[in-house]
């Protein structure tokens, strides 16, 4: 008999709506993504991208520690499966459209202790308040290629109105190379995935979220390995913001605009700093190789479309760092 008394936990919030999954339950490796969030996002959309990533991903199988949650069922308000189940969230949450999918492997706790000394260094008060706050458990790292931290921490803080929560933890360039972590391999990773989206899935890739967190098997072939992290992977998430990318120069537009608008993940063209610009050949020489393969039997101008869009991009990095060589200050 299935168990209706566990409460769903929330383990995270989006402007799509919020995450819930069933803690210390045989259901606990799912997430179910509420659209309750801003007007115009959709879960339907989400269920949809996902489904395009998911079945590319299959015909063209990364060779790198990429993982795509499995995307198990969209869900209506009127469906029979929130009759026995709505009991267990809050009071006053109502029936929604929702989505259950895979859930991401969590951050063992052994790992996330280290990530929460490492941001709060100075402040053991918050440091162990985070360590053993019930709504950090959910661990995800968010690897970010793209930035480095402009103003670091030059003492100490115990200020007790510091905030720091590991739900989503931003881990910047500079932090991942003082941690001895493969931001080479990341950056081929994330490349792959890149051209898995946009020429596989034929999707423009907008706002989609790269995490770092254990694969399915702790034994699994295919994952990085750090002594700082351990074992872990890459996972992509969240499509809901996807939209399906025409190939043709149009589409190239539109991939470079969400390539900017996106959180700071890739490595970004025209920064100025010599490892950066390093990190960006790599990010780029990966990917026209990966199109090259998934666009194997495309036409010759749809080939050509990988090395049109990293020009675009160059351009375009080249043209923000001019606008911005004078505003020191500014935000990337």
């Amino acid at each position: 008999m299935p168990d209706y008394a566990t409460q769903y936990r929330c383990i995270g919030k989006g402007f799509c709506g919020s995450v819930w999954s069933l803690e210390g339950h045989q259901d606990e490796n799912s997430a179910i993504k509420r659209e309750d969030g801003a007007p115009g996002r959709s879960v339907t959309n989400d269920y949809e991208m996902h489904m395009r990533v998911l079945q590319s991903a299959h015909r063209h199988p990364p060779s790198t520690p990429l993982s795509i949650p499995q995307c198990h069922e969209l869900i209506q308000p009127t469906d029979a499966w929130w009759q026995p189940r709505l009991q267990q969230f809050p009071a006053g949450y109502t029936a929604c459209r929702a989505l259950i999918s895979e859930r991401i492997p969590k951050v063992p706790r052994r790992i996330s202790d280290k990530i929460a000394d490492l941001f709060c260094v100075g402040n053991t008060t918050l440091a162990e308040f985070v360590k053993n706050n019930a709504d950090d458990n959910a661990c995800l790292i968010r690897p970010y290629l793209g930035r480095r931290r402009r103003h670091k921490q030059q003492s100490p803080s115990t200020s007790r109105f510091q905030r720091f929560s590991l739900r989503n933890v931003p881990l910047h360039l500079d932090q991942m190379e003082a941690l001895g972590l493969d931001t080479t391999s990341y950056a081929e990773t994330m490349a792959d995935a890149l051209a898995m989206m946009h020429w596989g899935a034929r999707i423009d890739a907008n706002d989609v979220e790269f995490v770092l967190a254990p694969p399915r098997k702790v034994d699994s072939p295919s994952a990085f390995q750090s002594e700082y992290l351990g074992t872990h992977c890459m996972w992509i998430l969240d499509f809901d913001c996807c939209r399906p990318l025409t190939m043709d120069e149009a589409g190239i537009e539109r991939a470079c605009e969400a390539f900017f608008k996106n959180d700071p993940f890739f490595p970004k063209p025209g920064t100025g700093g010599a490892a950066d610009e390093d990190l960006w050949q790599v990010f780029k020489k990966r990917f026209l190789m990966a199109s090259l393969r998934i666009m194997a039997e495309a036409t010759e101008d749809e080939r050509n479309l990988a090395a049109k869009l990293m020009e675009r991009i160059e351009e375009e990095g080249h043209l923000r760092k001019s606008r911005t060589a004078d505003q020191p200050d500014s935000a990337n």
